[in-house]
């Protein structure tokens, strides 16, 4: 066992489908500290007594600027992080969201952006988890088209 905090958190992270089917992705900053530079969907910490879904729609809007409606849950994932004060522990809990709007604004979390086919997932520096749920989003979304 180890003798720093453990900080349970759960993530919300919405896979965002424009007009033409392809998937919003969104470049961490490579100042940051936890994945400098990596790829990722929009997500976010749920705050104390917020809903998931509006933890959701309101992280989306913080980071990307796009207003969505949600679809359905697509899948849920784990991960820890061991920090040197810290171990945060981690459930992403993944939506596939639609958006009328291609037009991001980025929060200052990122520094760029990519509508993606499922064809480019492999293009892009993103963890093995990510890309699962990309792939099954994008599996999901055109049995509900």
């Amino acid at each position: 066992m180890t003798n720093k905090p453990i900080i349970q958190k759960v993530v919300l992270a919405g896979v965002v489908f424009n007009k033409k089917a392809e998937v919003l992705i969104l470049q961490r900053n490579t100042n940051e500290d936890i994945y400098p530079g990596m790829w990722e969907l929009p997500s976010g910490k749920r705050e104390f007594l917020e809903s998931s879904l509006d933890s959701l729609k309101r992280e989306v809007k913080e980071e990307a600027g796009l207003d969505i409606m949600v679809v359905q849950l697509c899948s849920v994932f784990e991960y820890k992080i061991e920090k040197p004060t810290e171990i945060r522990d981690s459930t992403q809990i993944n939506f596939i969201v639609v958006s009328n709007s291609s037009k991001v604004r980025l929060s200052e979390e990122h520094q760029n952006f990519a509508w993606i086919s499922k064809d480019d997932v492999d293009k892009y520096d993103m963890s093995v988890e990510t890309k699962n749920v990309i792939r099954e989003a994008f599996v999901l979304y055109s049995k509900v088209l």
